[in-house]
């Protein structure tokens, strides 16, 4: 029984290995995803199934004595782990956001100034946009002050944007335009 007891443990220390260093531990175990193409390898089934099988053989020998019941129930439940924190480690890491904030789409949003903008330099602004609090650098042309309102009115750079005071918005159409 010890030495399922001593599977299991090194199962739980793997698994702390990769709730601590996890993403260098599925890089070494990368290249045997290649060949298999899918989590099959990932670093919580193999501590799931390490895990599963000290555990499970131990319960399995400590009830009914026969070593062999105890692989037979190891395997069973190592297995059943595995899967389970595989399948699980999959849709963790595929669950993103479908709301990725990417700077071309802040064009015409509002946002206040954080750090002063000199005319013609470079400042900060924050904003919320999608549910996301972002700050990025701002340029404007004239020179904006710390908590003033601005609107993004140009994408610069992937991390700057152009940006101007909200009282330099285009007035509306007068006759109704296009929204007649």
């Amino acid at each position: 029984m010890t030495t399922f007891l001593i599977i299991g443990a090194v199962g739980v220390a793997l698994l702390l290995a990769a709730l601590v260093i996890g993403d260098v531990l599925d890089g070494l175990l990368g290249s045997a995803e290649g060949v298999f193409d899918s989590d099959v390898f990932s670093t919580a089934g193999l501590a799931g199934l390490v895990g599963g099988f000290g555990f499970g053989g131990a319960i399995g020998l400590g009830t009914s004595g026969l070593v062999p019941v105890g692989v037979l129930t190891g395997l069973v439940l190592g297995v059943a782990l595995a899967y389970g924190s595989t399948r699980l480690t999959r849709v963790l890491r595929r669950q993103g956001s479908s709301n990725t904030v990417r700077t071309d789409s802040l064009v015409g949003a509002e946002a206040s100034v954080i750090t002063a903008i000199p005319a013609d330099g470079y400042g900060r602004i924050r904003l919320s946009h999608n549910g996301h609090l972002l700050t990025v650098s701002a340029r404007a042309t004239t020179d904006i002050a710390a908590g003033e309102r601005v609107w993004i009115s140009e994408v610069l750079t992937p991390t700057a944007v152009g940006v101007r005071p909200i009282d330099a918005l285009p007035a509306p159409d007068a006759g109704g335009g296009a929204d007649r």
